[in-house]
């Protein structure tokens, strides 16, 4: 059993802050708490329990311990979890969050791969102590990196500089009578910046030739939404091909049950405050081609396209 230490300096001797500050810092370093330990599997393994403040600022101290019901024999990183929180806290600096399609979803993979593979390196018996710490220095940058721990941290820096009193705040890893394990892990003021995101960039995710079927088209002009089903989930769309909905409009293009298109289909994304990414507004372009019963009807969009195809393949061919 060991302690973890978070110690809030405060000027000019002051022993206390506004409550409502501290207790939405602290929720937001339980968040960082619970996800650190879904990562590296200790969930419902163990406790979190907070006691007594301490003089000297603000200290609050969060007990770590394996749940007595937990039978199985003490992970390693159950031992060095402590350790692992100091430095996820006060040490990696957040970078901002972005989600750019296949690139964002290869990085977070390789992320999860270093990840697994730092557990089992710190899970193996024959590592020497200084090799321990590299593995929990690495494991800490990666677990440091993913969306939610970023996010999670962000909200404490950018609650614990709304309150002036604050001049730098610490982690420490503490044996179970509170005496040091290591060393402390001190942020001053100036430095929290560092760990905030400003803006919260999520890309939105473009995907082409898909198909949809079509529940509910808009027959008539207007900017209402069409309703349709893609990879078997309902969802709500605004039809941006103009030149498809002229035709729909027009009655060029008839519906029944079970009509399906191909399209280009554009999700916009946003973060909530759980670091969920959600599904925003959902546009269609680019429609080719309209599925009726076991008929396939090309658009006057691939008809153009295919003619303009030809015409390029023919000037590169001249007789």
């Amino acid at each position: 059993m060991e302690f973890l230490q978070i110690h809030y300096f405060l000027k000019d001797d002051f022993h206390s802050m506004d409550a409502y500050l501290k207790n939405r810092a602290e929720f937001e370093v339980l968040r960082i708490f619970k996800e650190v330990t879904e990562i590296l599997e200790l969930d419902g393994e163990l406790l979190f329990e907070s006691i007594a403040i301490g003089e000297g600022g603000i200290k609050a101290y969060y007990k770590l311990l394996k749940k007595k019901k937990v039978k199985r024999s003490v992970k390693n990183a159950l031992i060095f979890l402590g350790g692992i929180l100091s430095a996820i806290i006060t040490e990696v600096v957040v970078n901002e969050i972005t989600t750019d399609g296949e690139y964002e979803k290869m990085k977070k993979e390789e992320v999860r791969l270093h990840i697994e593979k730092l557990k089992k390196d710190l899970e193996s018996d024959d590592k020497t102590t200084k090799e321990q710490t590299l593995i929990i220095e690495n494991l800490s940058i990666y677990i440091g990196e993913t969306n939610k721990v970023k996010l999670f941290k962000s909200n404490f820096y950018s609650n614990l500089l709304k309150e002036d009193k604050i001049e730098k705040v610490s982690t420490q890893r503490l044996d179970e009578n509170l005496e040091p394990i290591t060393k402390e892990n001190i942020v001053p003021r100036e430095h929290f910046d560092k760990f905030i995101i400003d803006t919260i960039e999520i890309e939105p995710e473009y995907k082409e030739s898909e198909i949809i079927e079509i529940v509910a088209p808009v027959l008539k002009k207007g900017n209402m939404k069409w309703k349709g089903i893609f990879n078997g989930k309902p969802i709500n769309f605004y039809m941006r091909d103009a030149e498809f909905r002229t035709s729909v409009i027009n009655k060029e293009i008839s519906f029944s049950n079970g009509t399906n298109i191909i399209a280009d289909i554009e999700m916009e994304q946003t973060m909530d405050n759980d670091g969920e990414i959600q599904i925003g507004t959902i546009s269609v372009y680019n429609v080719t081609d309209v599925f009726e019963d076991s008929k396939r009807i090309e658009t006057k969009r691939k008809q153009r396209n295919r003619e303009l195809e030809n015409q390029t393949k023919m000037d590169f061919n001249p007789e």
